[in-house]
């Protein structure tokens, strides 16, 4: 086996040497990159010095032939072309991508009109240089040498490159005798595969390699623990000595701290919103894209045990309106997931934009782990995650590019809209939908519009690559890297604002589903509070006081509330009870009671507030009927935060997959989990009469 420290032979150095460039290692950390605001600058392309417009690739003999030999009308070249000028890529790029010829047609006959053999790299071949460090007229060529150290150029050749490849093959017959021509994806396959090992790796440890204080991997530092069991000692003595005072003082502290929680909640509700957002759901962006070249955006989609999903997941991202050559769109799955791995490959036959990624089986088997693992490979300036049941809106990579283009540096990410599509379903879904509604629609849209922390919601984050390359990628270890990561953003001075084009998705229709996801969020959002308290001055002088405030005020209105919920009902039952027997003269324990309550009505208002605010009319008539159902549904979010503390110091990273599809439904003889076509549904007065 040759590796990176291969001694190379003499006609590589050569051929290397004969075309200007550096011998580079397949582990280089360089890149390719494109020009301002990720446009390709076509001067290279053509490998001329020219400028683009004057530059006619299609009236040179070389590709004259070439297109007669694909079979192509001249029509459909010169199209190709123009088309490949407005998006910033090669025409060979548009016919492939948009199906117009195959990718293996298109390599046997560039091979043929060049002289020479098609090839594709095979295991044995050890990249010697990579495909980004190619320069013109070779552009995209991988150089690799084998266990004979024999060397292989790899070409895929652009159409506007082949004259200056046909001459520079003339001019060096040893260049040419190396050369072979492959396929883009059968090229892209092989360079992932060789630096799979090493990406698994880092993706593995993360943040806790680089900035071990900013990882999850850990639960509490030292001084955490120490302090966490200082307080624990003074609290068991104070209240040894002082039961009725610390109770009372332990009251009157949540119920100030709920009061602001639930003010914070009211002002986003009532206060003015960004002009993007609105109480009904728009029908698409506005477009502002102009002829301006499209960056490459790329889509992630991390899969595990997604099988029935992954049909539907492949049609909507198809949907998305963004051109095939400029789209990458890669479906992370677990390696030993063999049937959503199978599932994936099927539907995306054929598809020059899709890759199917497999991360190898390894712990901590997490969503951040598998992002991690495809972040280095990731070509795109743009990146935007989904999850496997997502459906998001055609136009919200358009909306997403226009509004960055119009933003400063400081923006580095957006948060489209998470839509629930089947909130009529159930009292469960029906609150759920109330809920997201609330707050990707209200409440994180007043967040953006005054620069203040924001949870991320795990999907349809649209990210630039270089900002999320420069902050450390995902915390492999926490199991909300979510919120993690916009914290992380926020602290880095960067800023995250809100689209308006949604994603649709399914809330889960049973509360055995609903318990583990909600489990996991909860003891996510206290490792993220865990983590970025393990220093809470330096905090402080990050986000500024007014931030630092509202930071808490996030973590604690969702992690304390569900936590003292149950304790804040029993406390009011029993009041009532003890003011009740007692005929009302204890006026210490009225006053609390009418606290207490006012604290409940005054939640249960802002979540009410927060809809209206988020959700439209046609949306919210279904749900209606379930308000009175919502303090049943805080109760369940108790019981999945409790079982999320238990689970922080037991398994902390495990994480409890959420089923999606028919997996999620809650009546076992829904149609819908019937897997094979229904062709004997019988009318009821066939069946009456019995008739077939």
């Amino acid at each position: 086996m040759v590796g990176a420290s291969v001694v190379y032979s003499v006609d590589v150095v050569e051929s290397l040497a004969a075309t200007g460039r550096k011998i580079i290692s397949p582990g280089s950390s360089e890149r390719p990159r494109r020009g301002p605001d990720g446009l390709v600058d076509l001067q290279k392309i053509s490998g001329s010095p020219a400028v683009a417009e004057s530059f006619e690739p299609l009236s040179e003999p070389v590709v004259k032939a070439l297109i007669s030999r694909l079979g192509l009308s001249d029509d459909e070249a010169r199209e190709a072309w123009a088309v490949a000028r407005r998006n910033g890529t090669d025409i060979a790029r548009e016919l492939i991508f948009n199906g117009r010829i195959s990718e293996r047609d298109y390599a046997h006959c560039v091979a043929e009109q060049l002289g020479l053999g098609f090839e594709l790299p095979q295991k044995n071949d050890e990249v010697v240089a990579a495909t980004g460090h190619a320069t013109p007229p070779f552009t995209g060529a991988l150089w690799t040498c084998d266990s004979r150290l024999e060397t292989k150029i790899f070409l895929r050749p652009k159409i506007e490159q082949l004259s200056a490849i046909v001459r520079a093959l003339q001019e060096r017959p040893l260049l040419a005798r190396n050369c072979r021509v492959a396929t883009l994806s059968a090229i892209r396959d092989i360079e992932a595969a060789k630096s799979d090992d090493d990406r698994f790796a880092k993706a593995t440890l993360s943040l806790s390699a680089a900035s071990p204080e900013k990882s999850a991997r850990a639960v509490l530092t030292g001084w955490q623990g120490f302090a966490m069991g200082a307080m624990a000692f003074v609290l068991v003595w104070w209240v040894m000595s002082s039961f009725w005072q610390v109770a009372m003082t332990f009251h009157l502290l949540s119920a100030f701290c709920f009061i602001l929680w639930i003010c914070l909640r009211s002002v986003a509700a009532f206060g003015r919103q960004d002009g993007t957002i609105a109480s009904e759901l728009k029908s698409g962006p506005n477009k502002g894209g102009g002829t301006r070249p499209a960056p490459i955006y790329s889509v992630v989609v991390a899969l595990h045990k997604e099988t029935e999903v992954v049909a539907r997941l492949v049609s909507a991202l198809d949907n998305l309106k963004w051109p095939k050559s400029c789209l990458e769109v890669f479906l992370v799955c677990e390696a030993d997931d063999h049937a959503t791995v199978a599932l994936c490959r099927k539907h995306t036959e054929g598809k020059l934009q899709y890759r199917v990624i497999l991360v190898p089986p390894g712990n901590p088997r997490t969503k951040p782990k598998a992002l991690n693992h495809v972040l280095p490979i990731v070509a795109g300036d743009f990146l935007v995650l989904y999850d496997a049941e997502d459906e998001p809106h055609p136009g919200q990579l358009e909306e997403a590019y226009d509004r960055y283009r119009a933003s400063d540096a400081r923006l580095a990410c957006l948060q489209a809209p998470l839509v629930i599509r089947n909130g009529d379903r159930n009292w469960l879904t029906s609150i759920f939908a109330m809920e997201y509604a609330g707050l990707f629609r209200a409440f994180l849209p007043w967040l953006a519009r005054h620069r203040l922390p924001i949870p991320l919601g795990g999907t349809s984050n649209h990210f630039k690559v270089a900002v999320l390359r420069e902050v450390g990628g995902w915390d492999s270890h926490n199991v909300t890297e979510d919120a993690d990561l916009g914290m992380r953003l926020k602290r880095a001075g960067y800023d995250i604002e809100t689209i308006s084009s949604p994603t649709l998705e399914d809330a889960p229709e049973t509360v055995s589903v609903w318990v583990p996801q909600r489990t996991r969020w909860l003891k996510g959002w206290v490792q993220t509070y865990a983590v970025h308290m393990r220093h809470p001055m330096l905090l402080m002088r990050e986000l500024g006081v007014k931030r630092f405030v509202v930071f808490q005020l996030l973590f604690h209105g969702m992690i304390t509330a569900a936590l003292l919920l149950p304790l804040a009902f029993g406390l009011i039952g029993f009041t009532i009870w003890l003011q009740w027997s007692t005929g009302w003269e204890r006026t210490s324990a009225t006053a609390l009671l009418v606290l207490d309550l006012a604290i409940f009505v005054g939640g249960y208002l802002s979540f009410l507030a927060l809809t209206l605010r988020g959700m439209g009319t046609s949306e919210l008539r279904p749900c209606v009927k379930w308000l009175p159902f919502v303090p049943i549904y805080w109760l369940c979010v108790s019981v999945a935060a409790y079982r999320g503390l238990f689970q922080l110091f037991k398994n902390p990273h495990a994480w409890e997959k959420t089923a999606h599809g028919l997996a999620s439904r809650a009546d076992k003889l829904d149609p819908r989990h019937r897997m094979e076509p229904i062709f004997d549904i019988a009318v009821p007065g066939e069946l009456r009469s019995g008739q077939r």
